[in-house]
């Protein structure tokens, strides 16, 4: 059975995935998690913190489920590491009914201008996938795999991150999954 931090901190997650973190109160995450106030305040000091661990977890989650089997697969050549994130969240996509859209964006659109401290883990997030993104480019080209339509993978590896979080924006807002998939075809000219 899952501790009391972690059943707020998964109740949170979902919430905040969902509703945002300003739609989520405080009595949402404890009727989700089936834990008191007191408990709440036992573990975090406030809904901030909560919010900086739920967003380290996802983080961690993330990197488990979507950036190790992509970006971080030495199995597949570069260009196929950047194309399969590219395909996992589609798939994430297909399999919410293009309804959830990026946990990551969904929060950095709500808070970037409103939470200092909750803007900068997700600013170092998308800057190391920048980072990762860069250094299959650099190893594709390296390998003479990728041209990168001339273009060195530092211009490259930011676009690359804007194309994949405009994609799940639109896949959510439109509810359909077609911006991801035209983004593929994008990214795969791109690369060259």
């Amino acid at each position: 059975m899952a501790s009391n931090k972690d059943r707020i901190l998964e109740a949170a997650m979902d919430l905040f995935h969902d509703h945002g973190y300003q739609g989520t109160g405080l009595e949402d995450i404890l009727s989700s998690s089936g834990v008191c106030k007191s408990n709440f305040y036992y573990h975090f000091k406030s809904k901030e913190e909560l919010g900086l661990k739920v967003i380290e977890r996802k983080v961690d989650e993330m990197r488990q489920s979507v950036l190790e089997p992509s970006l971080g697969n030495t199995n597949l050549s570069p260009k196929q590491r950047v194309l399969e994130l590219f395909e996992r969240m589609l798939s994430f996509c297909d399999e919410n009914e293009c309804r959830k859209g990026c946990f990551f964006g969904n929060l950095a659109l709500e808070l970037s201008d409103c939470s200092e401290e909750l803007r900068k883990p997700l600013s170092r997030f998308f800057s190391e996938m920048e980072t990762e993104i860069e250094a299959c480019l650099k190893e594709g080209r390296k390998q003479g795999e990728l041209s990168l339509q001339g273009l060195a993978p530092v211009e490259l590896a930011a676009p690359i991150v804007s194309l994949w979080q405009g994609g799940m924006l639109l896949t959510k807002t439109h509810k359909d999954s077609r911006a991801m998939r035209d983004g593929i075809k994008v990214l795969t000219v791109c690369m060259g």
